[in-house]
């Protein structure tokens, strides 16, 4: 019998596809790729990730959205469960990777860039690729990238999020209901709070 689990991306039960990475086995959707569960075991949940790891703060986390109200449920989320020492928000890639270039070059921490896909100016890929390459020239390691999109995952945006790893994606889905999108968004800090283990 196949194996399913709850997809907080898909928003629906999922079949799971066993995937060893970092010598662990990560649980994730057959159809949108996202991570489920590692070795088993549930994500946990921020509180508990926050208790398992050494910084309980994440230093900078970029938000970049077209979507004024999307920005804001983000960012309210991280007030409200205190995660963050520093929130900046963006409308488009281009504003995005010019604040990140001024970050790395006074040496600030960037822990996680949520990143929408279509966006005018600069589309979320390309910002993603230009921080990529930020980051290889000045030699630091690779800032975890949430795409936060309304586009279905498929298989070429599967591709390029390996490109560009490490790097998610979470649908901000069809319900327009503010506590599920803030849903989707707190399993993703969930996850990459537990990355920083």
């Amino acid at each position: 019998m196949d194996e399913t689990k709850y997809c907080v991306c898909c928003g629906e039960e999922v079949n799971v596809n066993r995937v060893e990475r970092n010598e662990r086995i990560e649980l994730t959707c057959v159809y949108c790729g996202f991570l489920l569960a590692v070795q088993d075991e549930p994500l946990l949940s921020i509180e508990e990730a926050r208790a398992h790891t050494e910084s309980e703060r994440l230093h900078y986390v970029l938000i970049t959205d077209d979507s004024r109200f999307t920005r804001k449920i983000i960012k309210d989320l991280l007030v409200e469960k205190k995660l963050a020492d520093e929130i900046m928000e963006f409308e488009n890639g281009l504003e995005l990777t010019s604040a990140f270039a001024k970050l790395v070059a006074e040496k600030k921490q960037v822990d996680v860039a949520i990143i929408d896909i279509n966006m005018p100016v600069m589309d979320g890929l390309t910002a993603a690729k230009i921080i990529r390459s930020i980051e290889s020239q000045n030699g630091i390691l690779h800032v975890p990238i949430a795409f936060f999109s309304s586009v279905k995952a498929d298989e070429n945006l599967r591709n390029q999020m390996e490109l560009l790893a490490p790097a998610n994606y979470v649908n901000k889905g069809s319900d327009p209901d503010p506590d599920r999108l803030a849903e989707r968004v707190e399993y993703l800090l969930s996850y990459f709070m537990q990355m920083k283990q």
